[in-house]
């Protein structure tokens, strides 16, 4: 794995040396990209999402709203339920004073957005992987400028463990804090990303906002650049998939109509975030979407499975909400046997088999 992750850093290095900004040029593509980042930005849910950084840490609702939040025990951070004063103006203030040439981009990403002709699958796919990459780095340099007006000590909330208030009497799995609280639990790679734990807060900054971190099948792209598939999020909410999942259609639509609108909240309602259901059928284990699907932003941006994950995952239950399409195999056997496959309604009655919440 040493050897992996070095390599990743070499490309990730590499990536991030090659990046150049989106200049005005006067073209009807950058005036769509400039609309779709201020469309984003105008949301109510972006501006609560950099206001927790500005701050320093995420309300409690937030950090636990994830599947293995990795926060454990009376953590401290139950007790941050609303943003510090200062925070949400000073969110205001960075919105209205923005200016996205201070961001960039791959400049392949680019050429290929600005190729594309407007309104085609292709314009959409690589608008959609614009904003993504843009609300990420907003989040990494918001990160960066370490305003933290929380009222208190960051980092020893950031790096409290249960043994902090018990005198190390609790035998507690040795699971050492995360490296901040603004993660996604499945990109924790500081060592390998360009901008360190700047970049694992950009991620979680992504999935809050659009409602996951956004991934692109690669290798469909390659045969058919002019008609990607749809994009796929990972997301990490609590009671959601941990399963990459495509957008539907309507979705992914619902997302161009609100980046392209000339009036957000008005004309288009705003489709952040964009959350899986039922009927988003298409997903992917995330053991195996890099390596075997080619699903990913950047190449580098995870690290390939352990063979204890792998091992894990091969024994974990596999229930409905995460793999619904066991349940459109099992509904034509319940048909074609009716009754007797329902549930006995006085079996189980006690607790025993209850489910659990989350991880």
């Amino acid at each position: 794995m040493d050897d992996v992750t070095e390599s990743l850093k070499r490309l990730a290095r590499r990536a991030c040396a090659a990046r150049i900004p989106y200049n005005n040029d006067s073209s009807e593509q950058h005036a769509i990209f400039s609309r779709a980042i201020s469309n984003v930005l105008s949301a109510e849910l972006a501006l609560f999402t950099y206001a927790q950084i500005i701050d320093g840490l995420p309300t409690d609702e937030v950090a636990y709203d994830r599947r293995s939040p990795g926060l454990y025990g009376d953590h401290p951070i139950e007790h941050h339920v609303d943003l510090c004063p200062g925070a949400l103006e000073r969110a205001r203030e960075f919105r209205q004073s923005f200016d996205p040439t201070i961001l960039s981009f791959d400049p392949k990403l680019l050429n290929s957005y600005r190729r594309a002709t407007v309104g085609s699958k292709q314009f959409s796919t690589r608008l959609i992987e614009l904003v993504s990459a843009a609300l990420h780095e907003i989040a990494a340099i918001l990160f960066q400028l370490d305003i933290r007006l929380h009222q208190g000590d960051v980092d020893a909330i950031v790096q409290w463990n249960e043994d902090d208030s018990t005198g190390g009497k609790l035998q507690l799995p040795d699971v050492p804090p995360r490296v901040t609280i603004f993660n996604h639990p499945y990109y924790l790679d500081d060592d390998v990303y360009p901008d360190g734990v700047a970049d694992v807060v950009g991620y979680w900054a992504e999935d809050r906002i659009l409602g996951g971190v956004t991934a692109f099948d690669r290798r469909a792209e390659e045969s058919a650049p002019q008609q990607p598939p749809n994009v796929y999020f990972f997301s990490c909410r609590k009671r959601h998939t941990n399963r990459y999942w495509q957008l539907l259609d309507h979705q992914q639509q619902a997302l161009i109509d609100f980046f392209l609108t000339e009036s957000p909240g008005q004309a288009t309602p705003c489709p952040l975030p964009t959350l899986c259901s039922d009927e988003n059928t298409v997903r992917i284990d995330e053991q195996f979407a890099i390596i075997q699907h080619h699903l990913y932003r950047d190449i580098w941006e995870r690290k390939p499975s352990t063979r204890e994950h792998l091992r894990f995952n091969a024994n974990r239950p596999q229930d409905a909400q995460d793999y619904p399409e066991h349940v459109a195999l099992i509904e034509p056997i319940k048909r074609q046997w009716g009754d007797d496959l329902e549930p006995d309604p006085n079996a189980g009655s006690d607790t025993e088999g209850k489910p659990k919440d989350d991880e």
